[in-house]
Order: structure tokens, then C-alpha cells, then sequence
């Protein structure tokens, strides 16, 4: 098992530490895990596929927010940009993040928009899905992710999931371009709106969160605190991996990556307001009272001395049931 890091950054160096290229760091790089390497290979797989008299294949991807899928189907989409042609834009892999409370005339409109249309606010509901239609053969679409559908199923009754599922349908029959559902563990329930759509997306990819529940997710999870421990490179900061700290990592993040990110760039931060810098225990306690728990009584705070080594899933915290106003 391998980790790699991407920063597509300069390095940090080993003297006075530059708090902001070390954040400026931790904000961008891209880590591949093996469950990332999976799924990235399955893409690839479908943009792969020429769709001749067959049906073309399709995918549901599906995670708990902040596990981090849109940076990963971002990565994907960095490496199949479009291309301008003197009479068309050459658009491989079209993502169209859905936004909430959509409809099928605006995910028509933001498909358009995404492709560049300067017609994307003309005419109807059909006129939009029609010409959504006409505009992926000429601009060679070959794979399209629709990321965060679950928007698609917070509003309206089955009949309104049914006639969206439908046009979803649409995009990929009528063009033989393949599609990549992507969204919170509801979209699973995606497919089973429509039993046309049903029979298409049979195929469904889960990222979870790391834990700490095997030998093997304990190193994967070790290595992605040693990933991120690389670029800390100059700063004096407690060692992350070692094997407390991993298991406080893991309560205060609940094994999602942008919970990490985000305790480890506010860590950074409040460490470049001491003198010297330094990342202490104590500036992760504060971290995560900052941006993950604000206000946390020190028994919940698991870089506390106090803290009670239980999962931060009661309602009202960070990772417990959320509920619906």
C-alpha cells in the first residue's frame, strides 16, 4: 500500500517556517489512498469505454460529507481539460456540481453553463434538456459527473424523482456518454426512483471514512497523518503518527479528510502566532475548539487530558445525526 501526495507547490524551507506556504500546502495537496486509486481507476475505466451499439456504463459514488469525493472527482477532472477547437470546445469530462433545491430545468441550465453555452438561460424546460442533448456529441463529452445529486432528492414527491431520474436517463442513452452519480448516501436511493434508471446504475463505489477498525486501516490512516506531517517540514510540531495522536486524529475527525485539513490548517495558523512557532498539543486542543467543535467542553475535546475517549456522535456534535429543520 502506497500513499502519494500531490502539492503542485514549492517546498517548504527547513529554517523559519513560512506559516502561509505551509497552509497554502495543506489546503491543496491531493492524497491517494488506495480507496482513491480504486475509484479514480474506475473512471477512468468508464471515460475509457466507447459506447457503440452497447448501452454505456454508469457509476454512483457515495460518501458521508467531508470524506472527501468532490476534491477526488476534481483531481480526475484536472487531468482531462477541454480543449478549444477554431468551431467547438473539446469538453472530455463535464462536471456539473447540482445545486440544491434543483429541478430538471436547472440542472439542463447548469449542464449548459458548465459546457459553455451562451444560450444556457434559452427557452423551456425541454428546449434546455434539448439542447443539453444536442451539445454533448459536438463537444465529444465522453464521461459526465453529476456531483452532489442527493440536491436532486431533498425536494418533491416520487413523481418529481422520477421525471429528474428520467432525464438523467436521458443524457446517457440518447448520446451513449457515460455517467458518474455522485452525492451523500442517499443517492444510492437514486437509481430505485426510476426502474429504467434502476437497471443502468447497478454499480455503486462507497468512500467511507478511515478508521482505525483493522491492522490495515491503521495504516492507512497512519500514512495519510504521515502525508500531511510532510509538509509541516520547518515547523517544530509534535509528531502526528505517533500512536496517541493518531487515535485523537481519529475522534476529532471521525476519519474525514477536510476535518483534518481543516484542524491541521488552523493548527498551523494559531502555531505561526507563538514565538517560536511551534504545533503543540495544546494548539490542536485549541484547533479543534476552533473549527471543529467550537466550544467543546474539555471531557469532548480529544486533545484534552480530560477527554472521555468516546466517538463525537451525540446530537449536536460534530459527527452525530443531523437533523432537518
Amino acid at each position: 500500500m502506497s500513499i502519494q501526495v500531490l502539492d503542485r507547490d514549492e517546498q517548504p524551507t527547513p529554517h523559519q517556517p513560512d506559516i502561509e506556504r505551509i497552509v497554502r500546502r495543506l489546503r491543496k495537496v491531493f492524497i491517494h489512498t488506495p480507496h482513491v486509486e480504486r475509484l479514480m481507476a474506475r473512471m477512468e475505466r468508464l471515460y475509457t469505454h466507447r459506447c457503440t451499439t452497447e448501452e454505456p456504463e454508469h457509476l454512483v459514488i457515495s460518501g458521508e460529507s467531508g470524506v472527501g469525493k468532490t476534491r477526488v472527482l476534481q483531481e480526475y477532472c484536472r487531468h482531462k481539460l477541454s480543449v478549444d477547437h477554431p468551431e467547438f470546445r473539446e469538453i472530455p469530462v463535464l462536471y456539473v456540481p447540482v445545486m440544491p433545491s434543483c429541478t430538471i430545468k436547472k440542472l439542463s441550465t447548469e449542464v449548459l453553463k458548465a459546457m459553455g453555452s451562451p444560450f444556457w438561460n434559452r427557452g423551456n424546460e425541454q428546449d434546455r434538456t434539448d439542447q443539453v442533448l444536442k451539445l454533448l456529441p459536438v463537444c465529444r463529452v465522453r464521461l459526465i459527473i453529476l456531483d452532489e445529486v442527493n440536491h436532486l432528492l431533498d425536494r418533491g414527491r416520487h413523481n418529481t424523482h422520477y421525471a429528474v431520474a428520467d432525464s438523467i436517463k436521458q443524457f446517457g442513452d440518447k448520446t451513449g456518454v457515460s455517467l458518474v452519480l455522485a452525492g451523500t448516501p442517499v443517492v444510492e436511493d437514486m437509481p430505485f426512483t426510476n426502474e429504467q434508471l434502476r437497471g443502468r446504475f447497478g454499480e455503486v463505489i462507497r468512500l467511507a471514512p478511515l478508521t482505525l477498525a483493522t491492522d490495515t486501516d491503521i495504516e492507512i490512516f497512519v500514512s495519510v497523518l504521515g502525508s500531511f506531517a510532510s509538509l509541516l517540514s520547518g515547523l517544530d510540531s509534535v509528531d502526528i503518527t505517533s500512536e496517541p495522536l493518531v487515535r485523537s486524529m481519529a475522534f476529532a475527525s471521525a476519519g474525514r479528510l477536510r476535518a483534518l485539513r481543516r484542524l491541521l490548517v488552523r493548527a498551523v495558523e494559531l502555531a505561526g502566532e507563538q514565538s517560536p512557532p511551534a504545533l503543540t498539543l495544546q494548539t490542536l486542543e485549541r484547533a479543534f475548539s476552533e473549527v471543529i467543535y467550537p466550544y467543546a467542553r474539555p471531557e469532548r475535546n480529544p486533545f484534552c487530558r480530560k477527554f472521555d475517549g468516546q466517538p463525537l456522535v451525540q446530537p449536536r456534535e460534530p459527527y452525530g445525526p443531523f437533523r432537518k429543520r
